[in-house]
């Protein structure tokens, strides 16, 4: 059966781990598929790095925004510096079991490991999926890589910008893992027309931020209206608003990091989030009208303005701009709310992942390349580390 190796990320975000899913779904029952914790190639350093991007994007924008800027301006040199630090663990990986394929869904790994690939003259095919809708960092750019992938017209005019030539873009749509799909097709969702109480979610990303508080008061306060939270992994938030909201009973429900995501935006009438692709998307999916209520720095800039242009949902940066933002949503039985939910589903696309598997399995050739003998480049580092793994696994 053909290998198929995907470089991913569950350090930085869950963006990147929700497109490996998705392609792991489609690809697994085709092929012998490995999802690789890519931070993980770097040493016990580099996961360490990774585990500070929530941490940093949460309580620190601006100091993410000047990384963002800085490595923006300096994408060769961010290359460079990423190949030194995973070639002998990458290439131990490709030498003990060589795939056909490499699927990179993170942008740290793209020309990092095309360095190492070119180095040793190793044939084999690899493709980027781009997981941003409009603003991409350089680094998910590389010329050298056989196949790009681009989910919307936005990040596949960036990628031209960045020198990728026509004939190794691939426009495709976006993944969204089968249970958001699946359960979108089953549903079956009526316009909301008043009469009952408007259900709201109000979603903070994995990681848990953003000012949910404020929204979620200036909903119950003027509103019919029903609200859950979805605090992520944020404990603290999480107890703070359950504590914040007690006074509004069964009409507030907050909850920590949900499996089922799904669930909870076919049951919504309308969804608060920050401008995450993936989030974005799975709500598209599940044809739920969005609110932007903000985004990161870099790479989800101008992600609110795509959600506007296409129509998908508004955006309200400010909580105080809320009661007549939805006021105006629910005019002349909630014209403007069922205008947004009509546009989705004329945009979503149930089928990008499996579009997507089946474009990367007719690139995977029959045999996996050969791997070269090769030297360590850190061979006191590596011989440590892996020392290290050894006593941790005895313990």
């Amino acid at each position: 059966m053909k290998k198929i190796l995907i470089l991913s990320s569950n350090e930085t975000g869950h963006g990147h781990k929700s497109i490996a899913e998705a392609l792991y779904e489609r690809l697994s029952p085709h092929a012998e598929v490995e999802i690789v914790e890519a931070f993980r190639l770097l040493g016990r350093a580099g996961v360490k790095a990774g585990r500070m991007y929530g941490p940093i994007t949460r309580l620190g924008p601006d100091f993410w925004k000047l990384i963002w800027e800085t490595s923006y301006n300096r994408p060769d040199t961010v290359d460079q510096l990423m190949s030194s630090l995973l070639h002998d663990r990458f290439m131990h990986r490709l030498k003990a079991d060589p795939p056909n394929l490499i699927v990179t869904v993170h942008p740290n790994f793209n020309g990092s490991v095309i360095n190492v690939i070119k180095e040793h003259k190793i044939k084999i095919p690899f493709i980027t999926l781009l997981a941003d809708l409009v603003d991409i960092h350089p680094t998910w750019v590389d010329k050298r890589a056989d196949w790009i992938m681009c989910p919307s017209e936005e990040s596949y005019s960036a990628a031209l910008m960045y020198g990728a030539v026509h004939s190794r873009l691939k426009l495709c749509g976006f993944p969204t893992r089968a249970r958001f799909t699946d359960a979108a097709r089953a549903a079956e969702r009526s316009p909301y027309t008043g009469g009952r109480p408007l259900e709201c979610l109000l979603m903070s990303g994995g990681e848990g931020s953003g000012n949910l508080l404020k929204l979620s008061l200036a909903l119950l306060s003027h509103f019919n209206c029903r609200v859950t939270v979805i605090c992520g992994r944020n404990k603290r938030l999480q107890n703070s608003l359950t504590e914040k909201l007690s006074e509004y009973g069964e009409r507030a429900r907050v909850l920590g990091f949900c499996e089922n995501i799904q669930d909870y935006m076919l049951a919504a009438d309308i969804a608060f989030m920050r401008g995450s692709p993936n989030s974005v998307m799975e709500a598209v999916v599940c044809n739920t009208p969005l609110i932007v209520t903000g985004a990161l720095s870099g790479q989800e800039a101008r992600n609110p303005e795509f959600v506007l242009m296409k129509g998908l949902g508004v955006i309200c940066r400010q909580s105080a701009k809320l009661r007549p933002l939805i006021s105006g949503l629910l005019e002349n039985g909630s014209e403007g709310l069922n205008r947004i939910a009509e546009k989705q589903r004329t945009y979503r696309k149930f089928d990008s992942a499996e579009e997507i598997a089946g474009f990367i399995l007719s690139k995977t050739p029959e045999k996996p390349p050969v791997i070269p003998d090769f030297d360590l480049r850190h061979p006191i580092m590596y011989q440590a580390a892996e020392l290290y793994r050894r006593m941790e696994k005895k313990q």
